[in-house]
């Protein structure tokens, strides 16, 4: 029955997209006959990534390396090292460590990595944003935002890398954890002056959570709304229901949550 559906899905293919398949069949063939292999069109394709994604500055571009080769050992005494030379912690978070988890993500998204490779890209990049952290000390929060994911979803890598760059960022994250009911969020909203909550989920099915969360948000008057993100989410999505905005990255969040925090309301960044 699999395998019928398959080959239901490549004739599908072969119609609406004849030159992507064409292009399959022809890599297919070429791995076949040896002419390039899996790891070959891996190193390409991350080539390419990196060209879109790294920064210029060879310094930042080690870290990014670092971070994407799942190096802590590595990326940690280079983070320092950026430190000692007076460059800001946020821009090396921004610039240096975040690129080599995007480059990492992308990747996974081709099929080219996978869940073990995030996880170690993600504790290298934790060890560098610590160091930033510890640099940045107690600053002043830039305000207060909660982090879910949504109810009947335990998947949280992209809800814990996303909340690590918001406090990066100066922003106080209070995270809620994962497979969270709306009533939880509601009540965290009420007691900690929550200005914007992040919710994520990786599923089709759990996608209901995000908008009972956001109409519950607002029939409770909170004025607050829910940034949605995830690899099951995307802006068609969140168009269709209020109190919601779509954030496609850890640093559209950011840019999402200091509008919010400028007093912008969902509406007017939706718009």
């Amino acid at each position: 029955m699999h395998m019928d559906i398959a080959m239901q899905n490549v004739e599908k293919m072969r119609l609406q997209d004849p030159a992507k398949f064409n292009k399959l069949v022809q890599e297919g063939m070429a791995i076949e006959l040896g002419i390039i292999s899996p790891a070959d069109k891996k190193a390409k394709n991350a080539e390419k990534l990196k060209e879109e994604f790294f920064p210029n500055d060879a310094a930042y571009r080690e870290v990014s390396q670092g971070v994407l080769d799942g190096k802590r050992a590595v990326v940690e005494p280079k983070v320092k090292a950026l430190i000692d030379a007076g460059k800001d912690p946020v821009d090396i978070v921004t610039n240096a460590l975040m690129p080599g988890i995007t480059v990492q993500c992308e990747m996974y998204d081709l099929g080219l990595s996978f869940v073990p490779e995030i996880l170690m890209s993600n504790d290298a990049m934790q060890g560098g944003i610590k160091l930033c952290q510890d640099k940045i000390g107690d600053v002043p929060s830039k305000g207060n935002i909660a982090s879910f994911v949504a109810a009947g979803d335990l998947h949280d890598i992209g809800k814990n890398i996303c909340a690590a760059i918001l406090r990066a960022n100066g922003f106080k994250v209070f995270d809620i954890g994962r497979d969270v009911p709306k009533e939880k969020v509601l009540e965290v909203v009420k007691e900690n002056n929550i200005k914007l909550v992040c919710g994520s989920t990786l599923m089709s099915t759990t996608k209901p959570g995000l908008i009972d969360t956001a109409l519950l948000l607002e029939l409770e008057k909170t004025g607050v709304s829910v940034a949605c993100g995830g690899a099951a989410v995307s802006k068609a999505f969140v168009d269709t229901f209020r109190n919601s905005l779509y954030t496609k990255s850890p640093l559209e969040t950011v840019h999402t949550a200091q509008k919010i925090m400028d007093g912008k309301t969902w509406e007017e960044i939706k718009n």
